[in-house]
This record gives structure tokens, sequence and C-alpha cells, in this order.
């Protein structure tokens, strides 16, 4: 892995567009962030909310290649010159706002024309650069050819997963207690409460409550009726009893 001197990021700033006054700055802080190494990628950049990306740390904000082969110095250096002129000065880095580039500035070096070829990919990052789990690529699907468009990042699936299974997981457990309480219905009512208290969710508890409840007001009153009943039995068996010693006094 090739890392570039402070004199061959001067150069790469001018061979891509720079102007010369500004290449020791422009190395200074391509030195302080990414100590000249092309691959430098830090993918959790800015309390990890987007990736940036080789000598200059380029980014979108978001955690795609802003370009196609980013890593590439000469694209580096080109997308450098574009973002130092479209703000119209060095506030997009950093360790120029905070002065980190100073320990690095030499107004004495002389710019390398014998800058190695370009073309490096995501590893053997330095320092604090961090490369994500499984093929490095925080894109699942893109980008496209040429593009930096991303159709579906690797966190997104994720998420999109993790909520396809909580959502199947609950309707599964839904259908269950419709199956379980059309079962228990045919076998009665407080049978039906029995089964359906076997599924652990609040909603099913409540559901044979409900179910108990009924059963319960039908006991009672059946526990109810009984009585009455066997208090009017008692009641003619007595009267009977009467009527038949009466019949027995009155015989000559």
């Amino acid at each position: 892995m090739t890392t570039y001197t402070y004199a061959q990021l001067e150069q790469l700033w001018i061979n891509n567009g720079g102007a010369r006054s500004l290449a020791p700055v422009a190395a200074a802080i391509a030195e302080a962030e990414s100590g000249g190494n092309p691959a430098a990628n830090n993918y959790t950049d800015n309390n990890g909310t987007q990736t940036s990306w080789g000598l200059w740390q380029i980014s979108d904000g978001t955690h795609n290649m802003p370009v196609a082969n980013i890593n590439d110095p000469n694209v580096n250096a080109r997308e450098a010159v574009a973002k130092y002129e479209a703000a119209g000065g060095w506030s997009p880095w950093g360790t120029y706002d905070s002065g980190a580039y100073k320990a690095f500035l030499s107004g004495s070096t002389t710019p390398d024309p014998n800058v190695p070829a370009g073309g490096s990919g995501p590893s053997g990052a330095s320092g604090d650069t961090q490369q994500p789990p499984g093929d490095g690529k925080p894109c699942l699907i893109g980008p496209f050819p040429h593009t930096s468009f991303c159709v579906l990042q690797k966190s997104q699936a994720r998420a999109l997963i993790g909520g396809s299974l909580v959502a199947a997981g609950s309707g599964v457990m839904v259908v269950g207690v419709i199956l379980l309480m059309a079962i228990a219905i045919g076998r009665g009512a407080g049978r039906a409460a029995n089964v359906v208290a076997l599924v652990p969710t609040p909603q099913a508890q409540a559901a044979a409550g409900a179910m108990r409840s009924p059963r319960a007001a039908a006991g009672q009153q059946a526990r109810a009726t009984a009585a009455a009943q066997r208090k009017q039995a008692t009641a003619a068996k007595a009267a009977q009893r009467k009527q038949a010693k009466q019949a027995q006094a009155q015989t000559p």
C-alpha cells in the first residue's frame, strides 16, 4: 500500500486542478486527515452518520461513495479541489478548523512530480479508520457504475428484516389466538377460556377473562335455581305428610 509523502500530496493537488499556491496547505490537510494513506476510510465519521474516504477524507454526508473510485488518489484530489472551490476555502476540513494541519505544514517543500500511479481500495486503513464487517461496503444494493447512488444500505436492510420478523411474529400470534378460540368454543365457554389463557399475551388473558365472566354468571344462576327447586320439593313433602296425618286422625 503506497503512502504519499507531503511533496507527492502537493503534486497530486496541482495535477488535479488545484492552485500551486494552495498546495502546501492542501498537503498538510491530507497528512492530518489520512496520514497520506489513500485507503484511509473512516466509516464512523461525524458520530457514525457518514463515511469519509481517502487522502482528503471526502464525504457527501452519507455512507455512500461521493463518486466512483473515490479511493483513487487522483479522483480523491480532484474531489478535494472541487470541495475547496465550492466552499470558497478550507472550512469543509475539520483538521483545518482545529489547526491540526499546522503540525504538517511546510512552506519550503518542493512538489514531487514522481507521484505513484493511483488506485487503491478500502483496505489497509490506518489510525482511527474502521472497516465495517463483511466486504467493507456499506451499500447492499448499488452503487451503480459511475454513480454513488445506493438503492439499499446494509443498515437499512437489517432494520427492514428486523421489523418484518417482529410483524410476522405478531401476525402468527394473532392467528394462533383466533384458532385456539375457534377450537375451544366448541368445547364450552369454560374450556375455551382455559385454552385461550395458555397464550402468554395481555390480549389473550383479557379474552379469557371475558369468556369466563358469562360462565361464572351462568353458574351462579344455576345454583340459585337448584336451591329454589330443592326448597319447593321440601315444602311439598312437608305438606303431604301433614295431609296424611290429618286423614289418619279423621278415620274412626
